[in-house]
């Protein structure tokens, strides 16, 4: 756990570049700092491992004043991870990665088995790269290192300043999904830095809204979105929050049970009573197994003369979002197709349910509403 209490940077000209900043990031959550440039973020940041000083108030460390440890100690205890990657372009990856452990005195044995774990883990072939150079990998694989070597000595707190800012977007959000999946297994205790509201948002656990040095708002991602503080905030957050709050919500949390459906061996009748009961133009048409297979439209059930000559077939993910999906996905599918509702499937295919306009709404409309947990995330 670390705790900001009244924590302020003054330089000798009198800037105040942190201003009474008090917060607390718990143990195994991302706690994601933002705002605009020189709002204080990375020097919030720097001050945890004694980057930079604090002028006044304290930053505890597990309850312990961090100024009590001694910088090298403490830095070799919180891993550090910044947009520039800073990969020693002398040593190979495998010996970046493995700095710190070294600097520990882990005897090799041990640091080879803990650096080849941690580059698989973070997608490097360690036979394939361990002995590479970094001028010889990719952006995004010398990204990929940098986390690596951040996570070299399981160090129970990490610093990420911009970690993925350096990539481009595809590259990035590969990295930010890695990352999280990677937090699912280690639990980490993560101060991240970053402008981007979009990132905050898909990263953080909880969120502080920072603006010239000061916290103006310390909240969950879904409470920053739906209850900004005050106009800043929700100019901050930006016009479109309720399609961000969206990306938080699990279909699986949203969606109907009862759904327009037939099977694709029902009569006419039988169709077009199924789309009185829901007062809905379409219906989906599934196998015996409840597949999905297409959908079939009011209008061509009254030109043809069976539901098989009217429905339209088309492969289940292309018209469907799966039961891990965001609700945000359900809506973009929903668009696409001019559906009522976005049916809903199983990894098996099978339809399980679906998300309606009037739901997503609903759901945007609800302050507080319940977000997707880790493994639900967008």
């Amino acid at each position: 756990m670390i705790e900001f209490k009244e924590v302020i940077k003054e330089y000798p000209n009198g800037f105040r570049a942190v201003d009474g900043l008090t917060l607390t990031a718990r143990h195994g959550e991302i706690c994601v700092l933002i705002g605009p440039s020189g709002c204080g973020k990375t020097t919030a940041l720097r001050m945890v491992n004694r980057l930079i000083d604090v002028t006044r108030g304290e930053i505890l460390i597990d309850g312990q004043p961090n100024d009590e440890f001694e910088p090298e100690v403490l830095r070799r205890q919180i891993g550090y991870a910044i947009q520039q990657i800073g990969l020693l372009p002398h040593m190979t990856i495998r010996d970046n990665v493995a700095i710190v452990p070294r600097l520990l005195d882990w005897d090799e044995s041990r640091i080879r088995q803990r650096v080849d774990l941690l580059l698989d883990m973070v997608g490097i072939d360690p036979s394939i790269h361990g002995d590479k150079y970094p001028r010889q990998l990719s952006g995004g694989q010398q990204q990929r290192v940098g986390v690596a070597r951040a996570l070299g000595a399981d160090p129970p707190i990490m610093l990420m300043d911009e970690p993925f800012g350096a990539v481009d977007p595809i590259t990035r959000a590969i990295l930010q999904e890695e990352f999280l999946q990677i937090q699912q297994e280690v639990g980490k205790t993560i101060l991240f830095v970053t402008h981007d509201i979009d990132e905050a948002i898909y990263m953080g656990d909880r969120i502080a809204l920072l603006r010239a040095g000061r916290l103006v708002q310390y909240d969950s991602p879904d409470d920053l979105l739906a209850m900004p503080r005050d106009d800043f905030a929700r100019e901050f957050v930006g016009a479109d929050r309720s399609l961000k709050r969206l990306h938080l919500i699990s279909v699986k949390d949203s969606m109907m049970q009862s759904v327009p459906c037939c099977e694709h061996d029902a009569t006419l009748e039988e169709a077009r009573a199924c789309l009185e009961r829901h007062h809905s133009e379409s219906a989906f048409v599934v196998d015996a197994d409840g597949i999905l297979l297409g959908w079939v439209e009011k209008a061509a059930l009254e030109a043809s003369q069976s539901l098989s000559a009217a429905m339209q077939r088309a492969p289940a993910a292309s018209i469907a979002v799966p039961e891990d999906a965001t609700a945000r996905e359900a809506l973009s599918v929903l668009l696409s197709h001019s559906f009522d509702v976005t049916p809903v499937i199983d990894a098996d295919g099978v339809l399980t349910g679906g998300v309606s306009i009037q739901r997503l709404q609903d759901l945007v409309e609800v302050p507080g509403i319940h977000a997707a947990g880790r493994d639900g995330r967008p």
